[in-house]
């Protein structure tokens, strides 16, 4: 069949032809002699415009044939350890069934409709592979993963024309405590066959902890749930206590009954963090009379408590009216979690907040763990020019300070005689305090800071404050965000700036707390939400914060003794790891320690961005808990990771003796619309039956006649035919 495939109207094609046609019979007929060689030029002219014209019609030629394509059907083959069991009085195990069954008539009936496409399956997916080496398989692996290798299959064919697949398998995972995602939707149908039909398992009592799951990393005071799921068999449905050990300690016990003819159940503890460090949980279930397996009675898991990601310091002088309400302020805050000292008496140092190891002193290392500094109502002589220095350098690298002031703070012998003085946002202030009722109100630089964000009513009536340090001058960078009318006129009362890398804010009143008790704030909160909002927009970005970030993970937090798992650490930013050297040390379960390298390499996160990073491959030799932490050292400066777990089980319940698992048979068949079978014969006479649609698809193959090398070389031979003759005939 011909196309044309040209944009232009076929109308104006045609009439830019003919008069080019007419325009050179004109020119001929009007100047060119009567001559042979003038006619045959004109006959050469004629044949190039007609060429010329079939290539602006764009001409081709289309051919389409029709192939149908057959269905698929898929086999998948469970390879692990337990198809390899049968009970006593059953001479054949689950795999000959399983054999038997792909050597029946149906694989030939459908073969002849159908392409069969088979996998095995045993933690990983293998290549598509034929019958023939399907049969030469032995169940030998130590995991089924029968959800994740199902899910693996059936996304293969995605859009493709599927008629239906049979699974093989007895329906045991080893990674799933509960079957309820076997009813999960399948993209076709699945068909599934008793392995071991009729069999009576006699069990030996045996209870296991297949899993335990908790949040690994939670905030301090947090409550968490810790959900372990206990299994066995040949427990005559006695009751088991579940014990949940912390540090050694044991903290509670459960009692719990695992159905006669064996199953699991899910035992729920409470988990309180009163205290910031990793402490190691462990679920015991003690074995029963006759348990000889007690490997698996245990199962251990660490937990990580830490204070919030956003650290605040906030050092006071003794106890004021400022200092009461701010503390209850910071307390409330959602965004950062406040550590507080307040001088006592005789000077000591009274603590509020999750204190761990943490002093008032501000050293570097303690600054480091922070955000944002609170500094109050503290002289030259108490702050000292260490701790001052020390925030300094906190600023400069990128910390938030705010001071808060007071009479002592903001006196001739205040911040301004410490080093403090580099960052203040003013040059000069008057030391003393001037007191009365005074309104304040937003500058326009306030209205638009994120601390006075939100409703902008809000802001336009504020309690006023009690107090100002009058006459201050900004610094060049410095903003006025409130200001106080005094019977001296507009005095700034909140002023910031940037230093360095960070934010600096100074309050010169010491009654800011007034916002909080004024009638006029009970619904408005003023107060409070200014705290809110400020402490927001003086945390560090985001992306700030992830360039001191060190990450590491692990690609799985439980295997069996023997296998290996994949750990991997990743640094924030971009940096491609050529200058850093980093350290990681892995815990093993009898407390030893040891050290390893990582290589650098692309590390891929969980949602699927790929970075420069670190990994390294573990092979588990040890049953227990395993705990990892990585420290990088960068340009001088050590980042170090939080701390990842795994667990390593002693041996795999694939060998240990137990029945198939029938329901989650039926549920896989029934929920993707397939069939499950008791018997071979009836496996065998319904896959006979099944009638396929094949799918027709049509493949079209188009040639473009214009582009054709013959019809370009005509054209060249024309236009140079009728040259030369122009030219013999001596032609202009």
């Amino acid at each position: 069949m011909l196309i044309y495939e040209h944009t232009s109207p076929t109308f104006l094609i045609v009439v830019a032809l003919v008069l080019a046609v007419l325009l050179g019979a004109y020119s001929f007929w009007r100047y060119a002699p009567k001559t042979k060689g003038t006619y045959c030029m004109a006959g050469l002219y004629l044949a190039l415009l007609a060429l010329i014209g079939w290539c602006l019609l764009m001409p081709g030629r289309k051919s389409t044939e029709t192939h149908t394509l057959k269905p698929r059907f898929v086999v998948a083959l469970d390879t692990s350890k337990s198809m390899g069991l049968h009970a006593e009085e059953t001479p054949d195990d689950r795999w000959t069934r399983a054999m038997e069954a792909v050597s029946l008539s149906w694989t030939k009936s459908i073969s002849a409709e159908c392409e069969i496409d088979v996998y095995a399956f045993n933690g990983k997916v293998s290549k598509k592979m034929p019958f023939k080496d399907a049969k030469v398989l032995r169940p030998d692996a130590d995991a089924t993963l029968l959800r994740d290798g199902l899910e693996k299959i059936t996304g293969r064919y995605a859009g493709m024309n599927v008629a239906g697949g049979l699974v093989l398998t007895d329906g045991l995972d080893t990674r799933e405590a509960f079957d309820d995602w076997a009813s999960e939707a399948r993209p076709f149908p699945l068909y599934t066959l008793n392995l071991e039909p009729g069999a009576v398992w006699d069990i030996e009592p045996d209870l296991r902890v297949d899993t335990v799951r908790t949040p690994k990393r939670v905030t301090l005071d947090w409550r968490t749930e810790l959900q372990a799921v206990v299994a066995g068999q040949g427990t005559g449905g006695q009751v088991v206590g579940v014990q949940l050990w912390k540090e050694g300690v044991m903290q509670q016990e459960i009692p719990t009954q695992i159905p006669e003819d064996g199953g699991s159940r899910p035992v729920t503890f409470e988990l309180a963090h009163p205290e910031i460090g990793v402490f190691t949980y462990k679920i015991l279930v003690p074995p029963m009379e006759g348990e000889t397996n007690v490997a698996d009675n245990e199962f251990s898991v660490s937990v990580q408590v830490i204070d919030a990601k956003n650290r605040l310091l906030y050092v006071e002088g003794p106890p004021r009216w400022e200092s009461k309400y701010l503390k209850r302020a910071l307390q409330s805050n959602r965004q950062a979690t406040p550590l507080i000292f307040v001088a006592g008496p005789g000077g000591k140092a009274r603590a509020f907040g999750p204190v761990g190891s943490m002093t008032p002193d501000m050293t570097e290392t303690q600054l480091a763990y922070f955000k944002i500094v609170i500094i109050g109502n503290l002289d030259a002589e108490e702050l000292s020019d260490r701790r001052a220095n020390n925030l300094l350098k906190f600023v400069e690298s990128g910390g938030s300070l705010v001071l808060l002031g007071g009479t002592k703070a903001w006196s001739g012998s205040g911040f301004a005689k410490t080093p403090l003085k580099k960052l203040l946002p003013v040059k000069s202030f008057n030391p003393k305090a001037i007191e009365g009722e005074f309104p304040v109100s937003l500058t326009t630089a306030g209205r638009s800071h994120p601390a006075f964000a939100g409703d902008p009513g809000l802001w336009d009536v504020i309690p006023p404050i009690l107090s100002v340090f009058p006459d201050v001058v900004l610094s060049q960078a410095a903003q006025a965000l409130v200001l106080a009318e005094t019977p001296k006129g507009p005095q700034s009362a909140i002023t910031s700036q940037r230093y360095g890398q960070g934010k600096v804010v100074a309050v010169f009143t010491d009654s800011l707390w007034k916002w909080k008790l004024h009638p006029n704030a009970i619904e408005t909160r003023p107060y409070q939400r200014f705290w809110d909002q400020l402490i927001s927009w003086l945390l560090p970005e985001e992306e700030d914060l992830d360039q001191d970030r060190l990450d590491i993970f692990a690609d799985r937090e439980t295997l069996i003794l023997g296998e290996e798992v994949v750990i991997s650490a990743r640094l924030g930013g971009e940096r491609d790891g050529r200058d850093i050297a980093l350290r990681t040390e892995m815990t093993l379960p009898d407390d030893s320690k040891t050290s390893f390298s990582m290589r650098p390499e692309q590390v891929t996160t969980s949602g699927g961005k790929s970075y420069p990073g670190f990994t390294t491959t573990y092979k588990a030799v040890h049953p227990g808990l395993h705990r990892v932490s990585s420290t990088a050292t960068i340009g001088g400066k050590e980042v170090e990771s939080d701390q990842i777990s795994f667990y390593v089980k002693s041996f795999s319940p694939e060998s240990a003796p137990r029945p198939a698992n029938a329901e989650v048979l039926k549920a896989i068949a029934k929920s993707s619309g397939g069939q499950y079978f008791e018997d071979l014969q009836s496996l065998n006479d319904e896959l006979r039956s099944l009638t396929f649609k094949p799918v027709e698809e049509e493949l079209s193959e188009y040639n473009s006649l214009w582009q054709d090398p013959r019809i370009i070389a005509l054209m060249m031979v024309l236009a140079a035919a009728a040259w030369i003759i122009r030219k013999l005939n001596n032609m202009p």
